[in-house]
């Protein structure tokens, strides 16, 4: 009988006692720390659960990557449905992603499509959003957007949602947003109509050593095994991701390191693994944000990571980059776009925080203007690799 592979290593000693817990999307019970801003957004978002009166309320959180801000919003959303469930009361949420929704149209049609199953194509945004409030109200339903990532989107389009209910039915509040982007973000988008209609903002300061010590001693327990990471070997991570005040950093260390020892068949996490797992995880790039990519900018990121890896360079030129753009293309099998469509991926690479873009004046006297390229949060040979790595799967 030929033998199975994964039937041949069931007796390896996994040491996840329950992996998903450890993964950027899974929404724990508990949001250690973070009981100050639980209290206030459910102060703000209770009106919601009073049956005698219909009102909106629009939000802002705003902090660094990895403070803990998609996980409290999705929490609390996902609370506050099933209190209006007990409550008896019509409401619903939707969470949506900007790295993978980037214009006002896009959420509009995924809106439109996954709750109430209208085909949103050749209809106008005023057209959709008209009818996503006549649907509301008369379904008697109260819905709670989440928008995260809403640097992607224009204060303007951030704007249009919250302005949804005044232009259809300004007496009945149907449609409530909680907008998640980093504080920096959040004030370049900030807009005298913007900063009106934002009843209360959160801005989710990064962890301290103890508080990251509760955190990553939580998520130890939900998805390892006892035994797998000693409290030696944890405060190496605490160590690690204090430096960011970055409570994410920890986490993906800690599962990254877990995969490692599965690997190798240890059974344990030692503090060499711990190391070696940490050249692996940068804190200031989600991992999941290259699996939203389209084929473009994916292309785009490879062309960049490769220039850079040229004679090991600290920068490249937008001219260069699309130069190894275009060979990348062909490559690839894909059409080669213009200049203009590269220079558009490449201003989505630098809001998604992949590649830092500078413009600046070629010499003195010189009529025009160079865009330099650089990547400030990773290795270019990283970038490359994870491009590669998503390239593959698709293909």
């Amino acid at each position: 009988m030929v033998p199975n592979i994964f039937e041949s290593r069931k007796s390896i000693n996994d040491v996840f006692r329950d992996r998903h817990t450890l993964l950027p999307e899974f929404i724990p019970d508990e949001l250690p720390c973070r009981d100050k801003e639980v209290d206030q957004l459910v102060a703000n978002l209770s009106i919601l659960l009073d049956p005698h009166r219909s009102v909106s309320v629009n939000l802002a959180l705003t902090g660094q990557p990895g403070v803990g801000k998609t996980t409290l919003a999705k929490k609390t959303i996902r609370d506050l449905k099933n209190a209006a469930i007990s409550s008896g009361i019509n409401l619903d949420t939707f969470y949506v992603n900007c790295h993978s929704f980037r214009t006002k149209t896009s959420i509009l049609r995924r809106i439109a499509l996954e709750k109430f199953n209208i085909q949103g194509r050749g209809f106008s945004d005023e057209e959709l959003m008209e009818m996503l409030a006549l649907r509301l109200e008369k379904e008697d339903m109260r819905l709670v957007l989440v928008i995260d990532e809403a640097a992607m989107l224009s204060g303007q389009d951030v704007l249009a949602f919250i302005h949804m209910n005044e232009l259809f039915n300004p007496e009945i509040g149907r449609l409530s947003n909680i907008v998640l982007c980093r504080r920096s973000d959040w004030l370049l988008m900030l807009s005298a109509p913007l900063s009106g209609r934002i009843q209360d903002q959160l801005n989710l300061e990064g962890y301290d050593e103890k508080q990251l010590k509760k955190i990553l001693s939580y998520r130890r327990d939900l998805g390892l095994y006892a035994g797998v990471l000693p409290d030696g070997e944890l405060d190496l991570i605490i160590e690690i991701s204090s430096r960011t005040r970055n409570a994410r950093h920890g986490i993906e260390i800690m599962l990254r390191a877990g995969m490692m020892a599965n690997v190798n068949g240890v059974g344990g996490i030692s503090a060499d693994l711990i190391r070696a797992a940490k050249t692996e995880v940068y804190p200031e790039l989600r991992s999941d944000v290259f699996h939203d990519l389209k084929s473009g900018e994916l292309l785009t990121a490879l062309a960049v990571g490769r220039e850079l890896t040229k004679l090991d360079g600290i920068n490249t030129t937008i001219n260069e980059a699309y130069e190894e753009y275009s060979n990348i293309a062909i490559e690839y099998n894909e059409k080669v776009q213009s200049m203009a469509t590269f220079r558009l991926h490449i201003t989505t690479l630098e809001n998604l925080g992949i590649i830092s873009h500078i413009v600046n004046t070629i010499d003195e006297g010189s009529r025009g203007r160079r865009g330099k390229i650089s990547i400030f949060d990773i290795p270019a040979q990283i970038l490359v690799e994870r491009v590669l790595n998503v390239l593959s799967k698709r293909s």
